[in-house]
């Protein structure tokens, strides 16, 4: 399970998956291959999965989770990701998103288009309210305000926590980058150029384990 990816593909994994480790050194990835490509499925600590696309050199199918580290790791060093060398791990399910319950390819209700800068503020307004209400708080009452505001319907019915995650993991930047909003039936999807983010809103919201990422 030997997988080629060019030097620009390394240093994208790389800076996104040594982000994502910052905020979970025990973050898994799920990696599948299809047609030429690498996706990676993470669930970062947002209550939302982050997927990745990168052209690849494949030799066969391959559906596997893996520590984040470990692929990282294996990122920057030079030669093919042998994946039968990594440690293979389970990754933590939970009430919310989970890598083993992973949206659906098909059937998104027509994307609704915008550009990166006109929802930016949004998130801004968000992230600076949560400063100003967690201050002082212990991490149970940071977690409580971070679930009201995040869980909020933001632009195109998008929660708010997709928007902040996309920020977060720089899929979104501050300029006129195209991006797009869809929807199946419980699944709400943020697409980028960099990256999409994914989240699943039928029937958890009052189970959700939130951490306080700002």
């Amino acid at each position: 399970m030997d997988v080629r990816l060019g030097d620009a593909e390394r240093r994208v994994l790389a800076l996104l998956g040594r982000r994502q480790v910052e905020w979970d050194a025990r973050l898994a990835a799920r990696v599948i291959s299809r047609d030429g490509a690498l996706g990676i499925f993470t669930a970062p600590p947002m209550d939302v999965l982050a997927f990745l696309a990168l052209p690849a050199q494949v030799e066969e199918p391959l559906d596997v989770t893996v520590p984040m580290a470990a692929l990282v790791a294996a990122a920057k060093e030079s030669g093919d990701i042998a994946f039968a060398s990594l440690p293979m791990t389970q990754a933590p399910f939970a009430s919310g998103v989970s890598l083993a319950h992973l949206p659906p390819a098909d059937g998104w209700q027509m994307p609704i288009p915008a550009v990166a800068s006109d929802v930016l503020p949004a998130v801004d307004e968000a992230m600076a309210e949560f400063r100003a209400r967690s201050a002082g708080l212990g991490p149970r009452g940071q977690q409580t305000v971070a679930e009201e505001i995040w869980s909020r319907t933001a632009w195109a019915g998008l929660p708010l926590r997709v928007l902040h995650a996309g920020y977060r993991l720089r899929f979104l930047s501050r300029d006129r980058m195209r991006i797009a909003a869809a929807t199946n039936g419980p699944w709400r999807r943020l697409s980028t150029p960099r990256g999409q983010v994914f989240s699943y809103v039928a029937g958890i919201q009052a189970q959700l384990s939130l951490h306080a990422v700002s």
